[in-house]
């Protein structure tokens, strides 16, 4: 009995809370369920664009690891600014500026200075942004002190104060021992790398070049061969067009003459011969091992003979038997 009656109350109960509601949602009802809808319709956006921007970042990476070039970096960081792949399109960016002004800069001083301010640019922008991520400011901060040295007119108080900022901020990094190096006495010396006089006067000389690429010279072309000066010149102390020899270089022995062969001819006796017969050759007899040439003049008797092998005489044959 006390089960039907708590069931016959919650029936009056929730009878009549119908009732009281009915004209409630008479009221309200529809905009009730058009709230409804907009939640529903506000749901499904989120879930739409929470997909495409997953997309739109895979993407992004995907491009970033497929970029080859400075250009391409610079691309990637412009399509997708405001997001991380930005950022790491820009370090990487300029850090290929940096890369190749600093080889530029002893070839073609001015191509240098554009890479080297492109970088610096660069570096700045990503040391301003307070959204970039500490792994990138790092080395944002490295590039920079780099780009601070190099620039330098010996003058390097601005590269040590970013080398020692980089060591203080990130006391963990795997740049500080670079940074370190230059800045700090290393292995028993008195006074750091960048303060060495050897260093600024160095970085005072460097920035003062100019070299252009016609500068340089291709090996093999308009080099100047040992004992020779520059540009086919003669060297110093040679002897005149026509001369005989070549100051400098050691006389080459005469060869010796062969047997059975006649000396060579001089032009003065070349000369002299033209019109008159040919004199019979003379020919040297040849020398024995061990032994001097005889002497002009003595005669042939006391030349020393050649041993001639002995022979046997042939025995004769047997005469053939008479039969009787």
């Amino acid at each position: 009995m006390k089960s039907e009656h708590r069931h016959d109350l919650q029936t009056n109960d929730l009878g009549k809370l119908m009732v009281q509601a009915e004209p409630f949602v008479e009221k309200y009802g529809t905009k009730i369920l058009g709230g409804i809808g907009a939640l529903l319709v506000l749901l499904i956006v989120l879930i739409i664009w929470n997909s495409q921007k997953t997309s739109a970042q895979s993407e992004a990476w995907t491009r970033l690891a497929a970029a080859g070039s400075t250009e391409d970096f610079e691309n990637v960081a412009e399509d997708y600014a405001g997001t991380p792949v930005a950022n790491w399109a820009l370090i990487h960016a300029a850090e290929s500026h940096l890369q190749s002004g600093i080889r530029s800069s002893f070839t073609d001083r001015s191509a240098g200075d554009r890479e080297l301010k492109d970088a610096k640019e660069q570096f700045q922008k990503l040391l301003d942004s307070s959204s970039t991520p500490p792994e990138i400011r790092e080395r944002a901060l490295f590039g920079m002190a780099r780009v601070e040295e190099t620039t330098s007119n010996g003058d390097l108080k601005t590269a040590t104060e970013l080398y020692q900022k980089l060591i203080n901020e990130f006391p963990e990094s795997v740049f500080r021992q670079l940074a370190e190096q230059r800045v700090k006495p290393v292995d028993g010396e008195k006074v750091a790398a960048l303060d060495e006089e050897g260093t600024k006067e160095f970085y005072k000389w460097f920035h003062e070049q100019n070299p252009k690429p016609g500068d340089r010279q291709r090996p093999g072309f308009n080099m100047p061969m040992p004992g020779m000066a520059p540009q086919g010149a003669a060297p110093q102390g040679s002897a005149p067009a026509g001369g005989a020899g070549t100051p400098g270089l050691p006389e080459l022995p005469a060869l010796p003459s062969l047997p059975g062969l006649p000396e060579p001819l001089t032009s003065e006796e070349g000369k002299a011969s033209e019109g008159t017969p040919a004199a019979p050759e003379k020919t040297e007899a040849p020398k024995t091992e061990g032994k001097p040439a005889p002497e002009a003049g003595k005669a042939p008797a006391e030349q020393p003979k050649a041993e001639q092998p002995k022979t046997e005489a042939p025995k004769p044959e047997p005469a053939p038997e008479k039969k009787p």
